[in-house]
């Protein structure tokens, strides 16, 4: 029986290594790492179960030890350490797939490759064989994809992207693929050089190699051409790294909190770029985002593990480098290693290429090892497959929950899509029932309500039972949006979510304006360096005629992005109404040099100036500048029109928590 059970354990692992990198589902909202992450923990659950009744039987402890075992599990330990300070509430790093999840996941699957996987076995190169069969088939895939094949017999829409890939995309398949790739050519150059045998040893290998760099040609054009991917800079990845430790040197952000630490802290001179809108959920590369998001302590632990792979990997390879059968599989495996450490200097990670790390080292470990601990018992091994089944029923408790709510969260979309109002809010219902502690589900349902309010209030003529609804509508919208807030406090897209909230209900229901405007507030101590806040802030006070208010915080707006046309638009607007026309012109002529003359944009600029300057002494007038970009120009919004009348009363509780407000000036 216990021949079976490491029969099973090491098949699984093998398939697993397989599966990953081609598995997906359309069922969720990420059809890929969300799946992936799925297969991978219950896998994991399954042989830990297997490896537990395999000690019961054999009534025996055994576990090997290598010199990559310390790093590992103290990386793991601060990455649990780094979840339970994040800025989620303690329940809610229970209820994710998030990366920090992910790395505990593969460090279950390190230890279930190195304990039960030996070089004496013919399944131990296997795992490595699973990594290059799977990306063979990947760069089929994307061949396939790539010369049309998709594009003319798929039977769904996102089937027939040219950049479709299980992988994920074309920069994660890139990573992937180049591993993969020199996985294979160096192991084919190693044994070449040690055995000098003919090219029909190994001419599967070569096989495997040709069409993976295919794949790789194929996903590497991509990304120079149609799918450039959007990169943060190194300078600001290392800014905001930088800035974070002074805030949080020990554990950071927390893992998955990079966008908080982004807004929160990244350098004023980003908004002179051309990304200055753009807001990242990643580092420039994995050792900035490990120094953001798992601090001081996450970076040192893993440059640890880092060192040990080189100080350890070179000193043993030299030693084993004349033994003829594993010398060059050890070789090409190091390699590999030392090629994703690379990679993650120069790339934000992926969840594809860590697991094609973790799979990797634990392959070298097994060269490695240095000896093992070993126990006869019978107590032992019960006690411990105990702790394996109260860690499997945890993770199959809370992965359930996750998975469901995901699922009934993309059935939701769905609905959502094809306009049926009723299904999509029972959907999101249960979504929530599953797993009350994603924020996006809450941004989610929060906005459905606040449909169903607006539709429910355009009524012609609404009865008393309408408003009640209509209230009830209302005030579910606000709950659902702070509890977004309250999830997740330092994402500022759950505040924008709120201040939306808020402004669509000003005219509807009594006090939403000083709502809005505080949310607002709190969304600028979260972004401060974000001039568009600013300028919703100063649209808010235009809407509401307080002129001198909206002309300080389309300033600031200004001052933090000087060559921002639509700010400098806003400004002239709000001083014409002040009648303040000489402010007006100026900053209207500063919107004409900063708009591009060929656009609508330019000419409606300059209609506006021309009227300006009507109403200036003629001595005040002066010429109109030359336009060097192009950029977007829009009015102040007007707030929404009251379709209810008298204006609901709604209860205190709907006002929202905040801090401080912040300083006036940037």
């Amino acid at each position: 029986m216990s021949k079976l059970l490491e029969k099973i354990i090491n098949w699984g692992l093998i398939i697993l290594v397989f599966l990953i990198p081609l598995f997906f589902l359309p069922i969720t909202t990420d059809f890929y790492f969300f799946n992936k992450t799925a297969l991978l923990f219950v896998v994991c659950c399954l042989l830990l179960i297997a490896w537990g009744i395999k000690m019961v039987l054999t009534r025996q402890v055994k576990f090997v030890r290598t010199p990559f075992d310390l790093p590992v599990a103290l990386f793991a330990l601060v990455t649990i350490l780094a979840l339970a300070v994040s800025q989620t509430p303690k329940p809610g790093v229970f209820f994710d797939f998030g990366i920090g999840q992910q790395i505990i996941a593969l460090t279950i699957l390190y230890f279930l490759i190195t304990n039960n996987l030996t070089k004496d076995t013919p399944l131990y190169k296997g795992v490595s064989l699973s990594i290059t069969v799977s990306a063979s088939l990947l760069a089929l895939i994307a061949i396939y994809q790539f010369i049309g094949l998709g594009q003319a017999f798929a039977p769904v829409d996102w089937l027939k992207d040219k950049a479709f890939s299980p992988a994920g995309g074309p920069l994660v398949l890139a990573t992937f693929l180049a591993v993969a790739l020199a996985l294979v050519l160096t192991r084919i150059y190693t044994e070449w050089k040690t055995e000098r045998h003919g090219i029909g040893n190994y001419w599967y290998l070569l096989v495997l190699s040709v069409i993976i760099l295919g794949g790789l040609g194929v996903a590497g054009y991509q990304l120079l051409t149609t799918t450039k991917p959007i990169l943060l800079p190194y300078w600001a990845g290392w800014q905001i790294a930088i800035e974070t430790v002074k805030r949080f040197p020990l554990l950071g952000f927390g893992p998955g909190n990079f966008l908080n630490a982004f807004t929160q802290t990244k350098p004023l001179n980003f908004n002179l770029t051309n990304l200055w809108a753009v807001r990242f959920g990643s580092s420039s590369n994995w050792y900035f985002e490990l120094l953001t998001t798992f601090g001081i302590l996450g970076l040192g632990v893993f440059l640890f593990l880092v060192w040990r792979v080189l100080r350890t990997g070179i000193t043993q390879i030299k030693q084993i480098s004349t033994n003829q059968t594993d010398g060059p599989f050890v070789k090409s495996v190091f390699l590999s290693v030392i090629l994703v450490f690379l990679m993650a200097a120069l790339l934000p990670a992926n969840f594809l290429l860590l697991f094609v790390f973790y799979i990797l080292l634990a392959t070298l470990a097994l060269e490695l090892q240095t000896g093992e601990y070993k126990e006869e018992s019978k107590i032992l091994p019960q006690i411990i497959f105990g702790l394996i089944i109260l860690v499997v029923l945890g993770i199959g408790y809370f992965g359930a929950r996750i998975y469901a709510a995901e699922y009934f969260f993309k059935q939701s979309l769905d609905a959502l899509a094809q306009n049926k109002g009723t299904e999509t809010y029972n959907l999101q219902i249960r979504t929530i029932s599953f797993n009350p502690y994603e924020d996006v589900y809450r941004q989610a349902y929060s906005q459905t309500n606040l449909a169903l309010a607006n539709a429910l209030a355009s009524k012609p003529d609404l009865s008393d039972q309408d408003r009640e609804n209509i209230s009830i509508l209302i005030q579910q919208t606000i709950r659902e949006g702070k509890a977004a807030v309250a999830l997740n406090p330092g994402n500022v897209v759950n505040w924008e979510n709120l201040v939306g909230i808020y402004r669509n209900l000003i005219n509807f229901a009594q006090g939403a304006d000083q709502w809005a405007i505080a949310s607002l507030q709190q969304a600028i101590i979260l972004d401060p360096t974000n001039p568009q806040l600013r300028l919703s802030l100063g649209g808010v006070y235009y809407a509401l005629a307080n002129y001198d208010e909206a002309i300080r915080f389309f300033q600031q707006a200004v001052d933090l992005k000087p060559n921002l046309a639509n700010g400098h638009y806003n400004l002239a607007v709000a001083y014409r109404e002040k009648k303040e026309y000489a402010k007006a012109v100026g900053e209207m002529e500063t919107t004409l040099s900063l708009v591009d003359v060929n656009s609508p944009d330019y000419q409606k600029a300059k209609s506006e100036l021309e009227d300006l300057r009507a109403k200036l002494p003629a001595e005040e007038v002066t010429p109109t500048t030359t336009p060097t970009s192009e950029q977007e120009l829009s009015v102040p919004q007007p707030l929404p029109s009251p379709v209810i009348k008298p204006p609901l009363q709604l209860p205190t509780q709907a006002a929202p928590e905040i801090s401080p407000a912040p300083e006036p000036t940037p």
